[in-house]
């Protein structure tokens, strides 16, 4: 006798939670959209494009749409260009930003650990970088390499390094002092110290600034999409966004996109984790 499918069981609270929200939206929405648009004008409301529809019932579904016809904008094969294929654009420029800036975390926690001098010349120039606001710099950055791709990956990278550097260097001092102690009786040169000892007790700090990391290194990329470029999920969303009510459900798909590629990136990090880090007791459960 064949058995069924199941879900994994960490899944089923998600799937639920998930539905349940979904079903609240759907209600809430209906509620809302019926309470403020009139029977005769519900259609050309849903449209957007009806010019009869008053303004002020034209923008119900900008501000709470109905979400099954956010879920036909994304399934929609008209919208394969200005969503998907938009935020594999977005998701590939957040990849190569995330790899520089965890490189860089990572390279500047390593040299600071050598010792309290270079810590105290470094970190206060790495916090001060964290002093401007991500929406500040986007365009300068671009202005300055008139290059859209190389301004996401500039940005990704930027929010990307410091909680790797900050975490890394928490983690490489994490080390107990009785083993550094064992490594010493063993004659064990500096880099020994470091592969066999102090790198392996950083991982589990490195992993969760990389998961932090993950999901502003996509918000960095869409921040500077928003700043004029030509390709990315940020841009749908700019431009549904002006054209306004006729455009509200691919708004509303773009910032669900948007959210899955925060979501899908997260959780390569925390697989990758948990394969990199098999022998941590949390992962034994």
């Amino acid at each position: 006798m064949r058995t069924r499918p199941r879900l994994p069981i960490g899944l089923v609270p998600v799937v639920v939670v998930t539905l349940a929200l979904v079903v609240v939206w759907e209600v809430s929405a209906s509620l809302y959209f019926d309470a403020n648009v009139a029977p005769q004008f519900r259609a050309g409301a849903i449209s957007g494009s009806d010019p009869t529809v008053p303004s002020e019932m034209r923008v119900v579904q900008m501000k709470l749409p109905l979400p099954h016809l956010v879920l036909v904008a994304l399934v929609d094969p008209q919208n394969v260009t200005q969503l998907w294929l938009a935020g594999l654009l977005t998701l590939r420029s957040a990849l190569l930003g995330f790899g520089v800036g965890g490189l860089v975390g990572f390279g500047l926690a390593l040299v600071m650990v050598q010792s309290r001098v270079m810590e105290r010349s470094f970190l206060p120039y790495v916090i001060a970088s964290q002093m401007v606001p991500v929406i500040a710099l986007g365009p300068i950055v671009y202005s300055m390499f008139k290059d859209e791709n190389v301004a996401r990956v500039l940005i990704a990278a930027y929010v990307t390094f410091f909680p790797v550097t900050v975490s890394t260097l928490k983690g490489l001092r994490s080390v107990d002092p009785n083993a550094l102690a064992l490594m010493a009786s063993y004659a064990a040169s500096r880099w020994q110290v470091y592969a066999k000892l102090r790198i392996p007790a950083a991982m589990p700090y490195v992993f969760q600034a990389l998961k932090i990391a993950a999901t502003a290194s996509v918000i960095g990329a869409i921040v500077v999409e928003l700043m004029g470029a030509q390709q990315g999920i940020g841009v749908t969303i700019l431009r549904t966004q002006y054209y306004g009510p006729a455009n509200a459900y691919k708004l509303w798909a773009a910032i669900v996109v948007a959210s899955l590629l925060g979501i899908l990136f997260f959780q390569a990090v925390a697989l990758a984790e948990r394969v990199v880090l098999r022998w941590q007791p949390e992962f034994h459960r």
